[in-house]
């Protein structure tokens, strides 16, 4: 028997009013073990806020690298995923501030995070929390004015235009998005955290994790996967999957459902998320 918890994760609609924000909302709930569950985490473009239960929210910046975080057995966990670009609306910082790095959600919000926060540890049941999550947000979008709520359209273009040209050049997407390199290189860093070519590799990698969770892993191919993705060849994606997730493509590649749950923007990038309304 394993010492180590199972755990139970499950994505949920965002409320109408955030669903601009948000690719959605999450639980995770971590059951009985002798050790801590150890969630591995993977590039994926996005900033998340994450509550643990009388643990004060930390918001999860932009990561360029797969990490590994210990839940406690017995823990349950609320989250907000937040569309790449879209973070820096809400939490009121750039992401550039938060690549790869946690940061409580009360050095970016002050005293409000507390008081919000503190009304989620209230509600007793996980649904209630979710959706008190929600109105915490909510509130958060009362507070600020008009001109703090308004996104980067250039960069949200660019980034629909990554997920359906996996390996477009930058230079083409400048050209199309009618701005310098230089002046689209910076939008990115403060409105995704990293670099558009960055993002394009993370957005090529999760495709790539997509693609393979619909085949079955005996028969995976990985010299047609790699094309199929937008690599230039195998060797392109193994180096590309090596350092995105510390892994080799066939560790990673042989149960990728064991890792898109945590790191999914990709399937939603063109249509609404295959995730279940939280009634």
């Amino acid at each position: 028997m394993s010492p180590y918890p199972e755990s139970a994760y499950q994505e949920f609609a965002p409320a109408a009013p955030l669903a601009r924000f948000l690719i959605c909302t999450w639980t995770q709930q971590i059951g009985e073990g002798e050790r801590d569950y150890p969630q591995r985490v993977l590039p994926d473009g996005c900033t998340d806020v994450v509550w643990t239960e009388e643990t004060p929210p930390l918001v999860v910046g932009p990561a360029t690298r797969t990490f590994v975080a210990s839940v406690p057995p017995r823990s349950t966990l609320i989250g907000v995923r937040f569309r790449p670009g879209l973070a820096p609306v809400l939490l009121g910082a750039p992401a550039r501030l938060m690549r790869d790095r946690q940061v409580p959600l009360v050095d970016l919000w002050g005293a409000l995070a507390n008081r919000l926060f503190e009304q989620v540890a209230e509600r007793r049941t996980t649904r209630d929390r979710v959706r008190q999550f929600e109105t915490a947000l909510l509130d958060r979008l009362d507070h600020a004015g008009p001109a703090d709520t308004h996104p980067d359209d250039v960069v949200i273009a660019a980034v629909a235009w990554m997920a359906g040209h996996p390996n477009g050049r930058i230079s083409a997407l400048s050209r199309a998005m009618g701005i310098s390199s230089r002046q689209l290189h910076r939008r990115f860093h403060d409105a995704v955290g990293y670099s558009p070519k960055t993002l394009q590799r993370i957005l090529r990698f999760q495709r790539l994790l997509d693609l393979a969770r619909n085949k079955p892993a005996p028969r995976l191919d990985l010299a047609a996967l790699a094309l199929e993705a937008g690599y230039a060849d195998q060797a392109h994606m193994s180096r590309d999957v090596r350092e995105l997730s510390a892994c080799t493509p066939t560790s990673v590649l042989a149960n990728p459902a064991s890792t898109l749950a945590m790191a999914d923007f990709f399937k939603t990038a063109h249509a609404e998320p295959p995730i279940i309304p939280f009634d």
